[in-house]
């Protein structure tokens, strides 16, 4: 059994309706996109028609960016944190 917490922010936060929030899972680790069938809201926005990681998100699992670490199979153990942020405009 593990427990990450998932903090989001910006937009993403006012289209969740939520800020952080602690997510349960029954194995001793799973992975990112496993993770994703616990949080569906989330997913929506992650995932996209092709069922790949949409584009633009930073993702970051303990400050390491999931794009170095495995993408979607990342592997994620109790206690590691997320933080996601969404795509932003600007220039």
């Amino acid at each position: 059994m593990g427990k990450v917490t998932i903090e989001v922010f910006l937009t993403l936060r006012e289209k969740l309706g939520w800020s952080k929030k602690e997510v349960n899972f029954n194995e001793d680790h799973t992975t990112f996109k496993q993770l994703l069938d616990y949080t569906e809201d989330l997913k929506q926005y992650l995932i996209d028609e092709k069922r790949e990681m949409a584009r633009g998100y930073i993702i970051l699992v303990n400050g390491r960016h999931i794009e170095f670490t495995g993408g979607l199979q990342t592997t994620l153990k109790d206690g590691d944190e997320i933080v996601i942020f969404p795509p932003s405009g600007g220039g």
